[in-house]
């Protein structure tokens, strides 16, 4: 029988024209968290979004408001990369993400589409192999921006450096692979990311209850998807 959590995971999570992305992502934590205050915490990212907003007013260049999301994401709200646990399940759920404002690269990245679309800076997530991004596209070129790493913009030539070792060295390669990697990724497949990595933590640790309801989350994700798909 399925709790209330996996019901409103389901709702969610029911349809790829609007999955709300962060809501969906921050609920994946009432496994571990059951008496998670949703509405406050909702509340709260959209207080940060807030303040963003009102600080855009009058900037109308693109690349500035990019840096001032960057600066405040980073070294305002004081949002980093747990360099010294990463494989803590506690990176991987939103709202300890927030309490103790570190993460790892995809939580802290849906975290900082969230507080910057609610702003109105468009972002979109970018699969890069072991290490997941945000990109700002912005009329004149785009914006890649590491989140994990204090938010730093990332340059061309590190995006393909970082993708020489899928390229066997070769740099023509490499830049093709750049194009790529540089898809939007869909919000279900983000979710669907994100609940593979704590799969693997809770397998790791043999923590069988916590490893159900995640592949029960994964189950009622897939099976919304075949739905949606008809």
């Amino acid at each position: 029988m399925m709790d209330a959590s996996h019901e409103y995971w389901r709702m969610l999570v029911r349809s790829d024209a609007a999955l709300p992305l962060f809501e969906a992502a921050l609920a994946i934590a009432q496994d571990a968290y059951p008496r998670l205050p949703m509405l406050e915490t909702l509340a709260r990212v959209d207080g940060f979004a807030l303040t963003l907003q009102r600080r855009f007013e009058g900037i109308a260049q693109q690349r500035t408001r990019v840096q001032m999301m960057r600066e405040y994401f980073a070294d305002e709200l004081g949002f980093r990369g747990n360099v010294n646990d990463y494989y803590d399940p506690d990176n991987s759920y939103l709202n300890r993400v927030i309490e103790r404002r570190v993460g790892i690269p995809i939580s802290l990245a849906v975290l900082y589409m969230e507080i910057s679309e609610q702003a109105g800076l468009p972002a979109v997530g970018l699969g890069f192999p072991g290490h997941f991004l945000v990109c700002h596209p912005l009329e004149h070129g785009a914006t890649v921006v590491d989140v994990f790493a204090g938010a730093r913009a990332v340059s061309t030539e590190e995006l393909e450096d970082r993708l020489l070792p899928y390229a066997s060295g070769d740099r023509e390669r490499a830049q093709r692979l750049v194009l790529a990697h540089l898809q939007p990724v869909r919000p279900r497949d983000i979710l669907v990311r994100m609940l593979r990595n704590l799969q693997t933590i809770y397998q790791q640790r043999d923590e069988r209850d916590r490893l159900e309801a995640i592949q029960q989350r994964l189950g009622l994700l897939s099976t919304a998807s075949a739905t949606g798909s008809r």
